[in-house]
């Protein structure tokens, strides 16, 4: 029965084949517009997810007066990370991040790259980020080490194994330990290459106010980033009377930033990447929703227009006996065939546009990315219900109409000729 009322529906598509091009030409521009935004926000909200301790990693902020207007920054001093660790138990880990452009040299390659980190050997027991060859535990555990990413390698190397070759950072020598792979495009940190901290001359000191450095701690428990947050701003009050003996209005205190609400809700401008907006991504969805009801709105105009032409149809179903939940299947059936028609053609033209949208949203989306399972369950139910939505009420209307008024309104079965042909008079 199925097969047959979408057998009906593609007769009728080719019968009134202007009126199908323009509902399949409106659904797939609509579907195509929403497809491309939906693949926008998920990258955007899944911004550091990927890391395995994401709901235990906080950043700290620094807010401070010393005198002038009261400033709040991303970045910290090099003493925040092991006095915090010393003084809160709670706190599992830190590891302290700077990031720098560098001049590298290998043989006869001279390079400026400007995603150079200097983290401690903490950074991949903290972070996620995956290792393709060598150890994580030992990876920065010395001052001559450092880690680079595979297209760093393949960039500087070729062929040649990286492990154990040396890089010329400056004046100074370092030995490939472990190779990585490349960030994931949604993380705040990005990197082709990464040193030690221990090698900065500002390691060896801590201080409070020498902010240059980004500052990431991992907790014990997700449930104690406003406890902890709490203890801080306590803390840091002794710390300004008794340590820093900051006068009356001055003050120096820290904030934490859970890690995975850093991209959309942080304000503050000097973080490792640029963030983004959660306000854009609010628009976006109004957008998004907008879009899709244009679509269906103007795919319902026209299903009513055209029913005024198929009174003759429905009559004649009718007198054969059609029942108005099969009349609203097959208009049901209608609509579900073109919205298929529809995605079908939004998913081969975002397979097109997409390097376009890469150039105008600044990411670097693959078409695998249409493939998410997340994505293909979101466009097949985006299918069915703009198929139902857009399709019920034609459907209710052109299955509720009756007979009387069908015949009533100047069509007229009335003979049936020895020769079998029907005759219809006006």
């Amino acid at each position: 029965m199925i097969r047959n009322y979408f057998k009906i529906a593609w007769r009728n598509l080719k019968k009134n084949r202007l009126y199908a091009l323009i509902n399949i030409i409106g659904l797939t521009a609509g579907i195509v517009s929403c497809l491309l935004i939906g693949i926008y926000i998920k990258h955007e909200l899944s911004y550091d997810r990927f890391n395995q301790n994401a709901d235990k990693i906080v950043r700290v902020t620094m807010d401070y007066n010393f005198g002038g207007d009261a400033q709040k920054i991303a970045v910290t001093g090099t003493k925040i990370g092991p006095q915090f660790k010393r003084t809160f138990p709670q706190i599992a880990d830190f590891v302290r991040i700077e990031k720098s452009t560098r001049v590298i040299g290998y043989k006869s390659l001279l390079f400026k790259e400007k995603s150079f980190l200097y983290a401690e050997p903490s950074f991949f027991k903290i972070f996620s980020f995956k290792l393709l060859r060598g150890d994580a535990a030992n990876a920065l555990n010395t001052n001559d080490k450092i880690v680079i990413t595979q297209t760093a390698a393949k960039k500087y190397f070729a062929e040649e194994d990286p492990i154990g070759k040396v890089l010329k950072v400056g004046d100074k020598n370092f030995m490939v330990s472990a190779i990585a792979a490349d960030a994931p495009t949604n993380s705040q940190i990005q990197f082709d290459f990464i040193v030690p901290f221990s090698v900065l001359d500002a390691a060896k000191t801590e201080e409070w106010t020498s902010a240059n450095y980004m500052t990431y701690l991992l907790l014990d428990n997700k449930n104690q980033v406003e406890p902890l947050a709490t203890a801080i701003t306590n803390y840091m009050k002794k710390v300004d009377r008794d340590e820093l003996k900051l006068s009356s209005g001055q003050h120096l205190t820290y904030h934490l930033e859970p890690l995975t609400s850093i991209h959309l809700h942080s304000n503050l401008t000097d973080g490792l990447e640029p963030g983004g907006s959660v306000v854009y991504i609010y628009i976006l969805i109004v957008v998004a929703v907008l879009i899709l009801v244009i679509a269906g709105v103007n795919y319902v105009n026209l299903s009513i227009a055209q029913s005024a032409g198929r009174g003759a149809e429905i009559g004649i179903r009718k007198v054969l006996g059609a029942a108005r939940q099969q009349l609203f299947k097959q208009f049901i059936g209608e609509s579900l065939l073109v919205t298929a028609i529809a995605v079908v053609l939004a998913i081969w033209l975002c397979y097109i546009l997409l390097p376009f949208f890469n150039q105008v949203s600044g990411k670097q989306f693959q078409f695998s990315a249409l493939f998410d399972p997340i994505i293909l369950l979101c466009l097949a139910a985006l299918g069915v219900v703009i198929g139902f939505l857009a399709g019920a009420y034609p459907a209710l209307l052109l299955s509720n109409v009756k007979l009387a008024k069908i015949l009533k309104s100047g069509f007229c079965f009335i003979r049936l000729p020895a020769c079998g042909r029907v005759e219809r008079r006006l």
